[in-house]
């Protein structure tokens, strides 16, 4: 399948999962601030609520699923060598000929679920430690047109998930990838980065993605493997619910976005600015909000609210709980969070029709009968991860979109 990604709305023709399972119950009050958590799942609850979810998507693209892909890559034998050594250099292991004795499938899941040897309870139990995060497909590598950007992530303890990213692009869809390269604060991750056109990238500047990683993309523009023109948006490192860009910002058609109104619409103390890339040419513009930037390359979007704009503390509680994160299966077909019920309403009262996940996968109703929709999974578990749709999605390809 050719990597294209030219816009965050096109209709979505495959996309890579990861369905949350024994890696999210492995943490416990103790280590869950290493796995970046500030509370500990219940995997059952979590994968009823991933299961509407996938089955939604499965109706309508193709799916892939990490697990599957890696098992895959692992088949290769000298791949495989390659791949056991690097996860053991990286987590300083002499685990090599237990790792080579497992089939290609438990040794996948491994490299997911994390390797236990004891069933002691001691900081030890996992050497090669689960990746809790993987679930949230988006972060380790980003589609940009024909190419994948492999991310170097802020946080150590998720490197392991952009390196098996790296081996599944490279070795299954035989892409292109881009690589950031190693230098101090220099951190990128897939939730900061939007593909709006294929001329086109919004980028956010918080926590996890730094101004140095920002100024490598710039140099990535200059030899044309990314979109010239770049948008920052500046965000705040606290609290937690503003980890990404797509934490505050999405689109869901050529004429609409969500919106975290605050920050998105509102002048404020976190810049924007349109960074413009010609050949070795770097012109570097603040705007007044995202929106007029985006105006001036010619997007007429028209924001939708994530809350409730009469009440501040409605409007802060939904975007903490993933109000804002909508991932567009096509123009104006949109899945995200039903509990958000003020920014759900938001959404109906501009013309978006609610369907309930159930309704699409039992087939008591499409999305193709609606012009415009947004289709709604539960979620108690799921959002305790910090993460929405669009967290939960990498995308493979989509067909192109005409603004």
């Amino acid at each position: 399948m050719e990597i294209n990604i030219h816009s965050e709305i096109g209709k979505l023709q495959s996309v890579i999962l990861h369905r949350p399972g024994p890696e999210i119950e492995r943490m416990t009050p103790e280590n869950i601030h290493e796995a970046l958590y500030s509370d500990i799942l219940n995997m059952d609850i979590a994968q009823k609520e991933y299961y509407w979810f996938e089955q939604v998507l499965r109706k309508y693209t193709r799916v892939y699923y990490i697990t599957d892909l890696l098992t895959s890559v692992l088949q290769d034998s000298p791949i495989r060598q390659q791949i056991i050594e690097h996860v053991c250099a990286m987590h300083h292991v002499t685990l090599q000929k237990e790792l080579n004795e497992l089939p290609a499938k438990a040794l996948a899941e491994i490299l997911i679920e994390g390797y236990q040897i004891s069933n002691v309870f001691t900081s030890q139990r996992y050497p090669i430690p689960p990746l809790a995060n993987m679930y949230y497909t988006r972060d380790a590598s980003v589609s940009i047109g024909n190419k994948v950007l492999i991310n170097r992530m802020r946080y150590p303890v998720r490197d392991r998930e952009s390196y098996l990213m790296q081996c599944i692009f490279e070795q299954i869809f035989h892409a292109s990838t881009i690589q950031m390269q190693a230098a101090e604060g220099v951190h990128v991750e897939g939730g900061d980065v939007l593909v709006a056109r294929e001329d086109v990238l919004l980028i956010g500047n918080g926590d996890r993605t730094s101004k140095q990683a920002i100024n490598q993309l710039i140099e990535q523009a200059k030899q044309k493997n990314i979109p010239q023109h770049i948008v920052v948006q500046e965000l705040p490192v606290h609290p937690d619910s503003f980890i990404h860009l797509d934490m505050v910002f999405t689109f869901l058609d050529t004429h609409a976005c969500m919106c975290y109104l605050p920050l998105i619409t509102q002048p404020s103390n976190f810049k924007t600015t349109h960074i413009q890339v010609d050949n070795s040419n770097v012109t570097y513009t603040e705007k007044p909000t995202l929106l007029d930037a985006l105006k001036d390359l010619h997007f007429d979007l028209e924001p939708i609210a994530c809350g409730d704009v009469n009440n501040p503390w409605i409007q802060q509680r939904e975007q903490w709980h993933s109000g804002a994160n909508f991932f567009a299966l096509a123009p104006g077909k949109i899945i995200g969070y039903e509990r958000n019920k003020h920014t759900i309403h938001n959404l109906a009262t501009h013309g978006f029709d609610i369907i309930p996940a159930e309704n699409i996968v039992n087939g008591k109703d499409s999305i193709d009968a609606h012009k415009r929709c947004v289709v709604t999974i539960s979620g108690s578990e799921l959002p305790r991860g910090g993460g929405g749709a669009r967290c939960m999605t990498m995308p493979v390809s989509r067909e192109n979109v005409i603004w």
